[in-house]
């Protein structure tokens, strides 16, 4: 056996020796960051996404609950102005208020399940 064959044989093993180590840091050590909820707390990347889809979540649902509070509202000063304006009852108006307050609080509804399902499924 020769000299260089040797010297071949070592370069190649301190090289694989190295590869291995650097694969093996590569996958055991994922980057992280801070947590959008526990600054204290260091979260990886699909951590991250789980409470930002959290706090998308959140703020959908109460920009939905915003919405049918205001739809409530306007429906209700719409009727009021009209019995104001024509000075009778007009129960038309009145079912559908409350047809309109239903619908509202049906369609909150169904988004704030849809929402729950979602952050439990993930």
């Amino acid at each position: 056996m020769k000299l260089s064959d040797l010297s071949t044989s070592w370069s190649n093993t301190i090289a694989i020796i190295v590869l291995i180590g650097l694969l093996f840091w590569g996958y055991g050590c994922p980057s992280k960051t801070q947590s959008l909820l526990y600054p204290e707390k260091k979260i990886t990347r699909p951590e991250l996404q789980v409470e930002l889809d959290s706090i998308i979540s959140t703020a959908q649902y109460r920009l939905a609950d915003l919405d049918r509070q205001d739809e409530i509202r306007d429906i209700i000063f719409k009727n009021a102005l009209l019995m104001v304006e024509t000075g009778t009852l007009n129960p038309v108006g009145i079912i559908t208020m409350l047809a309109g307050v239903y619908g509202a609080v049906h369609g909150v509804k169904h988004i704030k399940d849809r929402i729950e399902k979602k952050t439990t499924n993930s």
